[in-house]
């Protein structure tokens, strides 16, 4: 802070901070210039990071196209989902089934008899037999042993069971009034057994059962080959059979390469690539309207937040007009799609082949010219007649050194994207850096720009002190100056009145 003494308009009655605010405007000039050179080079670095975003997501998804389990996913239906319901994994094989589910699996269960009481009641006294114990013994052996007291009640006695972990759970009939044990595993292993020497359980809950009560296992011919199973569950050659329901005839499962999903993944390419050619054409063809800077805070301070959003945007359009990463990027891109992939059969090397080319000129509508269109009909056929050539097409790979100049042609469409995109991509981050944050300075090209441009703001900065310090000190001694003169003339004035 400045110990210089400021007087402002003590003796000549003039507005000298105005003054000097005014005066400093002017010097400003420079310093509000370097202010939106910076601001400008933190709009490009959030411009490039929206490309960017877009540049990863069309890279996620050709990722995925890359390898041969994208094409290759199954689907398995049934003629009777109320029987089987069944799912196919990528391992799964082509292929048709017969099943017939004779019984299905269940799980071993005690029921008691009437009993009608509220779980929240405490439990009869009367009931509790010997030392109020009883012990539940689950599958392979696990057991909780349940002590009731007085001051149990009955929902009590259901959370020891319950959170014991023996598989085994004890619910309460409201409806029919009576206690429940179940097990969660099914089949011939799942078994409930109550030793109840005391007679609590049988007293109290009325459950009783003096054997081992175990569930059954269930019968499923499939292909005509009879099978127990302990559970309603099974796979076999990569397909997930879940068992609903009892049948009386076979019913029929067949497992086929999901054509639907490769077609899905085609046509999601496309609609992503033409998304990422409109965005490229409006920020490198947008001309900048160098009408509009961006706004210092003073400027701000006049306009609403309305003005503000609509002066700005006019500001940042063009920002990546003509810019050279961009144009370049949308040009390796369509290199890599135009020609054919060496060393794949003629009726299926090319991108033709299966619907997909390059949107031929219009009148009228040059945004178009770079887009994709794609014949779904073309394509849907090629998926059906040839799926392995299609997967081909996306998924080859060259034996050759990637820095080969033959290397791009005799790879498929998905590495030569995957490849493309990540050199752009990497482009982009040397330029910007991998910061968030907008005008930090960093080692990226527009980072390096931030940090030279704040070298010499903070250097107008310390001149425009000196600049400011100096007005002041001139008008302090214009004050000082015009004090002295009133003070002579007021002795004259005295002098000459006497």
């Amino acid at each position: 802070m400045s110990s210089q003494l400021r007087i402002s308009g003590f003796a000549s009655g003039l507005d000298t901070d105005t003054i000097i605010k005014q005066l400093m405007q002017v010097e400003r000039a420079p310093l509000n210039k370097l202010n939106q050179q910076k601001q400008k080079i933190a709009w490009k670095r959030d411009t490039y990071r929206e490309v960017n975003a877009q540049l990863t997501a069309i890279r996620s998804s050709v990722d995925k196209m890359r390898f041969s389990n994208t094409y290759n996913k199954q689907t398995a239906t049934s003629s009777d989902s109320s029987v089987v319901s069944v799912t196919a994994s990528s391992s799964a094989t082509s292929g048709g089934y017969t099943i017939k589910v004779n019984s299905l699996a269940t799980s071993a269960l005690v029921t008691g008899t009437n009993v009608s009481i509220n779980l929240k009641d405490k439990v009869s006294a009367a009931d509790i037999k010997g030392n109020g114990e009883f012990e539940i013994i689950g599958k392979d052996g696990a057991k909780v042993n349940v002590k009731i007291t007085a001051d149990s009640t009955y929902e009590s006695v259901l959370k020891q069971v319950n959170s014991a972990n023996i598989g085994v759970t004890m619910s309460y009939d409201s409806i029919n009034k009576r206690f429940m044990l179940s097990t969660s595993a099914t089949g011939e292993s799942a078994s409930i057994m109550i030793n109840d020497s005391s007679g609590t359980a049988d007293s109290l809950l009325k459950l009783n059962t003096p054997t081992v009560v175990k569930g059954t296992n269930a019968s499923v011919e499939l292909n005509g080959q009879v099978m127990n199973l302990e559970n309603n569950a099974f796979e076999f050659n990569g397909v997930r059979f879940d068992l609903k329901g009892v049948s009386a005839t076979t019913a029929s499962v067949s497992v086929s390469r999901d054509t639907s999903n490769i077609i899905d993944q085609v046509k999601s390419f496309v609609e992503q690539y033409n998304s990422l050619v409109d965005k490229v054409n409006s920020l490198t063809k947008t001309v900048p309207n160098r009408s509009y800077n961006p706004l210092s805070d003073e400027e701000k301070e006049a306009m609403t937040e309305k003005q503000i959003d609509l002066w700005e945007t006019k500001a940042k359009s063009g920002i990546l007009y003509r810019d050279d990463i961009l144009q370049d990027t949308l040009s390796a891109l369509r290199s890599s799609l135009n020609s054919s992939v060496k060393g794949l059969s003629s009726e299926m090397d090319s991108l033709s082949d299966i619907g997909i080319t390059f949107k031929a000129y219009s009148q009228g509508l040059t945004s178009e010219l770079g887009k994709l269109t794609l014949d779904e009909n073309k394509l849907k056929e090629a998926v059906s007649s040839n799926p392995d050539g299609v997967m081909e097409l996306f998924t080859k790979t060259s034996s050759l050194d990637p820095k080969d100049k033959n290397y791009q042609s005799e790879s498929g469409y998905a590495e030569r994207l995957y490849n493309n995109l990540t050199t752009q991509i990497n482009k982009i981050i040397k330029r910007i850096g991998t910061t968030t944050v907008s005008d930090l300075e960093d080692n990226s090209q527009l980072g390096k720009q931030i940090g030279d441009i704040n070298d010499r703001i903070t250097t107008v900065e310390n001149r425009l002190k000196l600049v400011e310090n100096r007005y002041y000190k001139q008008f302090t001694a214009m004050e000082l100056a015009i004090q002295k003169l009133n003070s002579q003339g007021s002795w004259l004035y005295s002098q000459l009145g006497q």
